[in-house]
């Protein structure tokens, strides 16, 4: 599940997660993340049944930042592994108190390749020889978390 309010990088993982044989779910901002993780996850006789394997949170959302999101997903699923996207790093890891231990930040702007392997886990010496052999003859795609084109606060 992710929730990210620029379109472009929300196609770009999602392009990129399914290129990987991921099922993903795209929302835009934080309100309609939690609305979406409640509906998959929440049963009629009020059980929990895990659904995502992971949520994806871009910190600065309209309507309900990514902590505020990820803390309302954390009441339903306290275990739930959660990746905060943003360029506001410093600011996200000191509030990660608030949450479990299962949420982790990536800063902006990296690469597919780094998002790539975060998701999937990969260790150090996997990424390496990923970035040996060439991001396009693996995956097919390349890029990074940052558009091009015109700015967004434009």
């Amino acid at each position: 599940l992710v929730a990210e309010d620029y379109k472009d990088l929300a196609d770009s993982y999602k392009m990129a997660l399914e290129g990987r044989g991921h099922e993903v779910i795209i929302t835009t901002n934080g309100i309609e993340c939690q609305r979406v993780y409640k509906q998959y996850t929440k049963q009629p006789d009020g059980q929990i049944k895990k659904h995502f394997d992971l949520v994806i949170l871009d910190q600065n959302m309209p309507g309900m930042d990514g902590i505020e999101t990820a803390k309302e997903i954390q009441k339903v699923d306290s275990k739930q592994k959660i990746i905060f996207i943003t360029g506001y790093g410093n600011d996200v890891i000191p509030k990660l108190k608030q949450l479990t231990n299962n949420a982790s930040v990536m800063n902006k702007p990296f690469t597919v390749e780094a998002l790539l392997a975060e998701v999937e886990g990969w260790p150090v010496s996997k990424l390496r020889e990923m970035l040996k052999k060439g991001f396009k003859e693996w995956d097919g795609h390349t890029g990074t978390s940052v558009p091009v084109g015109p700015s967004r606060t434009g």
